[in-house]
């Protein structure tokens, strides 16, 4: 419960409620991506690498069966670009997979903003 008494966080600032965070809450608040630079697949394939273990930390600590499963698909996903020959074989591969994705980010959306309730 908040109060507004004296004691009260001025405007704009924020006040932490949790005793601690979960690991995923952690995870998620401070990661900090950069687009992939260059235009050439090489250079998106190389950025997929980089962010693979982010996205496989996250899919172990997710706090759903909703989210874990999605981050999973996304992870099977990164490890599929971060191979895959070129850039037509991965839009075939995501059309494949639309509606599981449409469904799984849905989950992933819910565990993130209770993620960041739990701070404030």
């Amino acid at each position: 419960m908040l109060t507004l008494g004296s004691g009260a966080a001025g405007a704009g600032a924020s006040t932490h409620l949790s005793a601690s965070e979960s690991a995923f809450c952690h995870t998620i608040l401070t990661f900090h991506s950069k687009a992939p630079t260059g235009t050439s697949y090489s250079s998106y394939q190389k950025w997929a690498k980089t962010y693979l273990p982010f996205w496989e930390k996250l899919a172990s600590e997710a706090p759903s069966s909703g989210s874990k499963h999605v981050l999973s698909e996304l992870v099977a996903i990164i490890k599929y670009e971060a191979s895959a020959k070129s850039f037509k074989s991965i839009g075939t591969y995501y059309l494949s997979h639309e509606v599981q994705w449409a469904n799984g980010w849905k989950a992933f959306a819910k565990d993130v903003e209770a993620c960041a309730l739990t701070l404030y």
